[in-house]
């Protein structure tokens, strides 16, 4: 019998030993401190909510790979670039944008304004393709960031090149077969809107739609209005979101 006394009394003891980490900390009083520390681990990330009133701090990068295709000289043509791109708090996106004209178009009609009643034996003209590309700084607010679809409005503003080789051979304002090598620089503005498909957290597809305003000096009926305009395409974007 002692025993079995003995034996209880070790195991009351036992039990209390264990219960009383857990009986002290219910009875601590809770501290403002304490408080403060639940809101904090209980706080959502604020940075995919809000970007002016985000509680911490996120930075992001992504390379992106475009695929255009806009009417120009009265022909379909295709863009293809590349982006690269910083996104502070999943939301405001900074980058560096370039594309480059990937189709061989024909502006014969807009240089050589030959007509046939100006001679005899009018020479067949010389195709004239020109190259054209682009550079630009683009800034993006992203909408919707933590949901599966996201829309981005972006701003770019840059740079334009155009160059090609005008053989000038039967002009009607000269009878000089004389080649002249044209190269001009504009000034491009490019607002757009895309459509995100947030299907990874390293890989994103979407789809874009824009406008390229062109800014400089005309070159007879190569007006610069010619040299960008609307364009639609789909884009793939790899890196960290």
């Amino acid at each position: 019998m002692k025993n079995l006394d003995f034996l209880r009394l070790h195991f009351i003891s036992l039990l209390f030993i264990l219960l009383a980490p857990s009986l002290s900390e219910a009875q601590r009083v809770r501290t403002p401190q304490d408080s403060l520390q639940s809101m904090v681990d209980s706080r959502p990330d604020s940075t995919r909510h809000g970007f002016f009133n985000a509680g911490r701090f996120n930075s992001t990068f992504h390379v992106q790979f475009d695929g255009d295709v806009t009417y120009l000289y009265q022909q379909f043509v295709a863009l293809t670039g590349f982006q690269v791109a910083w996104v502070v708090n999943h939301k405001l996106s900074i980058g560096a944008k370039f594309d480059i004209l990937t189709t061989e178009v024909k502006i014969n009609k807009y240089i050589n304004s030959y007509d046939s009643s100006y001679a005899t034996n009018p020479p067949t003209a010389t195709p004239v393709h020109p190259l054209s590309m682009s550079g630009m700084i683009n800034i993006g607010y992203i909408f919707r960031a933590d949901k599966k679809i996201s829309i981005e409005p972006d701003l770019g503003l840059g740079w334009t090149y155009m160059s090609f080789t005008d053989p000038k051979a039967g002009w009607i304002d000269t009878t000089e077969a004389k080649r002249v090598n044209f190269i001009q620089n504009y000034f491009i503005v490019n607002p757009s809107l895309s459509v995100i498909w947030n299907t990874t957290r390293y890989f994103r597809i979407g789809a874009t739609a824009g406008v390229q305003g062109v800014f400089g000096s005309d070159y007879l009926r190569l007006k610069t209005y010619r040299i960008r305009g609307l364009y639609a395409g789909l884009f793939l974007r790899f890196g960290t979101f």
